[in-house]
């Protein structure tokens, strides 16, 4: 019995002639979208804060691209500040043409060149927060209406879209941003209005106290080759090297909050400072890493300021008592301002501690066995706290689960104000 020769190398693969580009697939085909389930087009998602905008995709599991107001093209036709709005901008008198200039600016960005999207055809979901300025929101639907010709635009509640990402619709999420804290309860996917807190003591609190902090304690280090850092000469620092950004840097990568438990102090710090701002090194001292954040949690008595725990517990004094267990121990915090090392132990420490020694908490002192964060358990571990709100915004965006919708055909100028208690 013979054995069966092989087949030719052509009848197995094919005749070379068979093979062309055209076969191939297109460059297009390979960098296009897939579809949502709904076989729609995907919705465009919008995070839009005081001091940064988060942008992408619904369906995706973060955002494309995180833009600083104030560091992006065209920067300097906007106020020497460092947030897009104020929480008393109306009354401060700030431009608000100069805002809307920066946000059409800013959106024209977004769809042209970080997303690469036609917005006629992208209807926008967009992550509001409960203290958001009305006028902020009209802008933002001006420029997206009349400028950008989008289909439609969806409005959520930030603190629902962040606590959907836990797979739980009960909890108090505490957003603690740049601008300002708010703590919301929720209940079965409703927003408790009539319950929020807010306090200015967040992120540019934080900031504000840290300037204050180098100005006083840091020097520069001059050090010329073969001589110690630990040695060499320390100098004042100008006032004029102390900006926005170089401060915002600082308390990113310098900035703690050390555990309760911990005797010693935080270990100094050398800053390499670049060179068009003078260069050389720059020595802060350890407890300046430590105090940047203590107002968060002290609270400003001379301004009637109130810390983030008394915020909390504040929101939970005025929630019906049966509703005060499950909202206390599913705390979720959000916002960038609640990524410093050390801020979610030292905000439990602080609440433990309220509830102890102040009387006007003491309704609520059995809760304290209760309290707890849902960032400790289950699917409350997988996102980061700076883009759990947009991560929420994604995924309801893929479901169509969002809320008040506008058709550009219907906008008239105004917008919904889901904060209104009926």
């Amino acid at each position: 019995m013979t054995a069966t020769p092989p087949a030719p190398l052509s009848a197995r693969l094919g005749s070379f002639s068979s093979w062309s580009l055209s076969s191939l697939p297109s460059s297009s085909s390979l960098l296009a979208r897939r579809p949502s389930i709904y076989s729609n087009e995907d919705r465009v998602v919008l995070d839009i804060g005081s001091r940064h905008c988060k942008v992408g995709f619904s369906g995706e599991p973060r955002p494309r691209k995180i833009i600083t107001f104030g560091n992006f093209p065209d920067a300097n036709r906007a106020e020497v500040n460092d947030a897009l709005y104020d929480l008393d901008w109306m009354r401060t008198g700030r431009d608000i043409g100069a805002a809307e200039t920066v946000l059409s600016e800013t959106l024209q960005e977004v769809f042209f060149r970080y997303l690469l999207t036609d917005p006629k055809q992208r209807t926008v979901v967009l992550c509001e927060s409960p203290m958001l300025p009305i006028r902020i929101k009209e802008i933002i639907a001006n420029v997206l209406f009349h400028r950008l010709q989008v289909p439609a635009l969806c409005f959520a509640p930030s603190h629902l879209l962040a606590l959907l990402t836990t797979g739980e619709s009960t909890g108090l999420v505490i957003d603690c941003g740049h601008l300002e804290t708010t703590v919301l309860p929720i209940y079965f996917a409703r927003p408790m209005m009539t319950a929020v807190q807010s306090t200015p003591l967040a992120g540019r609190a934080v900031t504000e106290t840290l300037r204050n902090l180098l100005k006083t304690h840091a020097r520069i280090i001059q050090s010329s080759s073969g001589m110690a850092t630990s040695v060499a000469p320390r100098l004042i620092v100008p006032d004029h090297i102390w900006s926005n950004d170089l401060v915002e840097d600082i308390k990113t990568r310098c900035v703690i909050i050390p555990p309760h438990d911990v005797s010693t102090r935080a270990s100094e710090i050398y800053y390499r400072l670049e060179n068009d701002i003078g260069g050389g090194t720059l020595w802060i001292p350890g407890h300046v890493r430590e105090e940047a954040t203590t107002i968060l949690f002290s609270g400003n008595e001379a301004e009637e300021l109130q810390s983030i725990s008394e915020c909390i517990l504040n929101c939970l004094l005025k929630v019906p008592t049966d509703l005060r267990r499950p909202l206390a121990s599913s705390i979720l915090v959000i916002g960038g301002t609640s990524m410093i090392p050390g801020f979610q132990d030292r905000l439990l420490r602080e609440i433990y501690t309220s509830i102890q020694t102040n009387a006007k908490y003491k309704r609520i002192g059995g809760l304290e066995e209760y309290i707890g964060l849902m960032t400790d358990r289950g699917s409350g571990r997988i996102f980061s706290a700076s883009c759990r709100t947009w991560i929420g915004g994604s995924l309801v965006g893929t479901l169509k689960m969002a809320g008040a919708t506008i058709p550009r055909e219907k906008f008239n100028g105004t917008v919904p104000d889901w904060t209104v208690v009926t």
